[in-house]
């Protein structure tokens, strides 16, 4: 029996050969976000700022899993999760709903925490989306220096990237959350087009010359409302990516942007024509006014308009948010648990035609992460518990036989004997998706595990 491993490895059961993870992340192909296994999905879910979750401590996985917990049971295949740089947290200010202390959520990033609930999100078949808010310096500012230093020193920090590559396979991260004025800059809009254009670009080019291949969010300008903006030169940019796999997202607080029917199709339109993955990152009941004032503008016959239009349109999108917010109305939970919806929270899950939970072929759909693995090989042996943090136990039918567990490149990472009941301790590996083969002079088997 002969086995061949490679980058994206080669696999043999029985004489036939199968190919595991030869696309070793989300890929974007024109307007489709693709899946390691070739699965077109459509990302439908919520935000949901867990950091600011103050009655938890993050270093406790029970606590920060029970929440991610109730997230899935809303039936989101995707999770945006709003995240700070050093020193930064939610708007800057003490108390509920902040809860935090600025400057928490750095230690958060240095000691794996924020890997492993990545990582138990994907486990619970959300792609997570990481994104930085710094609500003082990137939502709806136009800083640039901020942004070509401050954030970018967060997305190439060498802890932050072995996160990203742990996680690769189902991760997409969003490099600044509403950021830059275009249409509200001081400039012709040709001018902060171009600057728009040109900055972000060579954050990308930056990225993947640091070896991030991972799918890359670009929010649109002017609070993420300029969608048309961002389009008019989103296949550029996207055609400049080395990877070509971007994607990009409108946030539709369109209550003067796009008010009505007629406008909301126009916008969607452009969408649809234009041969990039594009998305509404975020779709909520109200939008804050001019001047911050939290949800004054009511949204709550638009976003449901707004819904009905991306589902015929199969556009992906994200509700604003999942819970702890300023505004009451746009939270979906009021105590982060599925079973305690407000108004909106019910119609974003159970409405019957735009639901996360319809029926009608516009919920989310559930990501497959078979990745080609053989089918019965579940039947040969099993793996427990799995996600796991600390330690497996593998429990088979035959002994004598090699274990190995490579991770998501091929690379082995540990290799002994087993004989039917091996415990392994895996409490040193860094969180990811792992691959665990069992091989006799007879067979091989492969099964899929996740440390978080």
């Amino acid at each position: 029996m002969r086995k061949q491993f490679y980058a994206g490895f080669l696999v043999v059961f029985f004489g036939t050969y199968y190919a595991i993870g030869q696309q070793n992340t989300l890929q974007v192909v024109g307007k489709n976000l693709t899946s390691i296994n070739g699965q077109n999905i459509i990302l439908r879910g919520v935000n949901y700022g867990l950091i600011n979750q103050g009655d938890i401590s993050l270093a406790d996985a029970a606590g920060y899993q029970s929440y991610i917990d109730e997230v899935a049971n809303t039936g989101a295949n995707a999770v945006r999760i709003p995240w700070y740089t050093s020193g930064q947290n939610w708007r800057d200010i003490p108390g509920p709903p902040n809860n935090g202390t600025p400057g928490t959520v750095d230690g958060y990033v240095t000691n794996g925490h924020l890997s492993n609930i990545i990582a138990y999100c994907i486990s619970k078949k959300m792609i997570p989306i990481l994104s930085i808010h710094d609500d003082s310096y990137i939502t709806c500012k136009d800083n640039w220096a901020y942004f070509n230093s401050t954030v970018m020193d967060f997305w190439t920090d060498p802890d932050v990237l072995t996160l990203i590559e742990a996680n690769k396979a189902y991760l997409i991260i969003n490099l600044a959350n509403e950021f830059d004025k275009v249409r509200w800059g001081a400039g012709s809009l040709a001018t902060e087009l171009n600057t728009f254009k040109s900055n972000y670009s060579a954050a990308v080019a930056t990225l993947r010359q640091a070896g991030v291949n991972v799918p890359i969010i670009i929010d649109a300008p002017d609070c993420g409302q300029s969608s048309t903006e961002l389009l008019s030169i989103a296949v550029d940019m996207n055609q400049n990516d080395t990877r070509h796999n971007l994607i990009f997202s409108s946030h539709a607080y369109w209550y003067g942007y796009a008010s009505t029917l007629a406008q909301v199709q126009t916008k969607l339109n452009e969408a649809q024509n234009t041969n990039v993955c594009f998305i509404l990152g975020e779709v909520a009941t109200n939008q804050d006014g001019d001047n911050g004032e939290c949800g004054l503008n009511d949204l709550s016959t638009l976003y449901p308009i707004i819904l009905d239009e991306v589902c015929s349109r199969n556009i992906g999108w994200l509700a604003w948010t999942f819970s702890l917010d300023c505004s009451s109305a746009r939270e979906m939970s009021p105590t982060g648990s599925a079973s305690n919806l407000t108004t909106f929270g019910n119609d974003i899950i159970n409405n019957p035609n735009y639901g996360l939970k319809s029926t009608n072929g516009c919920g989310a759909v559930v990501i497959d992460e078979s990745v080609g693995i053989d089918s019965k090989t579940s039947q040969v042996f099993s793996i427990e518990p799995n996600p796991a943090s600390t330690n497996i136990a593998i429990h088979s039918a035959f002994s004598n036989c090699s274990l190995s567990i490579r991770n998501a490149l091929g690379e082995l990472v540990l290799t002994e004997k087993h004989t039917k009941n091996s415990n392994v301790r895996i409490a040193d590996f860094n969180p990811g998706i792992y691959f665990v083969e069992l091989e006799n002079s007879q067979q091989t088997h492969i099964q899929k595990l996740i440390i978080y």
